[in-house]
């Protein structure tokens, strides 16, 4: 098998550790959203951009436990390790997102600062 190594990332992105075949491990990689780029700037007044991040990696034998996988995701992660056309791996997903506010402008003109949940990922885990 191969050997698993830590790489240090930039500051605040921790490290990637590696999976089998020299992929990275399932973690929240950096995704920025530009509400201009969208063409959202004419009803949006704040922010106009903001970090969402996304889930990115292999879920591969032995899931990590920061990870936080299901049983389901555990049990189907060994049976890929040991039949891999018997079952798929499991998914890297948020497993824990936040909210963040947005000050808007509404169809009847008005502003309006408002939460929206589940906008920003947290965590990321095998599902």
């Amino acid at each position: 098998g191969s050997r698993n190594w830590r790489a240090r990332g930039s500051a605040g992105q921790g490290y990637q550790e590696r999976g089998s075949g020299g992929r990275s491990r399932c973690s929240r990689r950096p995704l920025h959203v530009d509400f201009k780029e969208l063409g959202w700037d004419d009803w949006i007044i704040a922010p106009l951009d903001y970090e969402a991040y996304h889930c990115e990696g292999v879920c591969d034998f032995p899931l990590r436990s920061h990870l936080e996988p299901t049983n389901h995701a555990i049990i189907q992660t060994l049976l890929n390790s040991m039949a891999p056309d018997a079952a798929p791996a499991s998914c890297c997903v948020p497993a824990r997102l936040s909210p963040i506010s947005i000050l808007y402008i509404d169809a009847a003109n008005n502003v309006v600062y408002k939460q929206y949940e589940d906008m920003v990922v947290e965590a990321c885990g095998c599902r």
